[in-house]
């Protein structure tokens, strides 16, 4: 179960990098995951499904400009039924997303 996707995130607030993943995740353009364990946030994954109580993580990986410099995240895309839309091109938010925001 440690290699199971439990959580997926798109950062959508304006803040500086505070050099904290927690806080950077939420930084806008930037997009992470975690693998393991996503109980604690509403999902289904839970310890019991691990085969050692010890293993039960859920381990975040950022991806970011000041986290990952070697890394490009050329293009985030949402599928929703007929529906294709880029959401992050080179860390940067589309003018979809960007758009989305203003309305929310």
């Amino acid at each position: 179960m440690t290699g199971t996707l439990g959580e997926l995130g798109f950062g959508t607030q304006v803040l500086p990098v505070s050099g904290a993943d927690i806080q950077d995740e939420k930084i806008l353009g930037t997009c992470h995951l975690a693998t393991g364990r996503d109980d604690h946030l509403g999902g289904h994954i839970t310890p019991d499904l691990f085969k050692e109580h010890r293993n039960a993580t859920h381990d975040d990986i950022l991806f970011a400009p000041h986290k990952t410099p070697n890394f490009d995240l050329k293009q985030v895309r949402m599928k929703r039924g007929k529906q294709h839309e880029i959401l992050i091109e080179h860390f940067k938010p589309s003018q979809y997303l960007l758009n989305s925001l203003r309305s929310a």
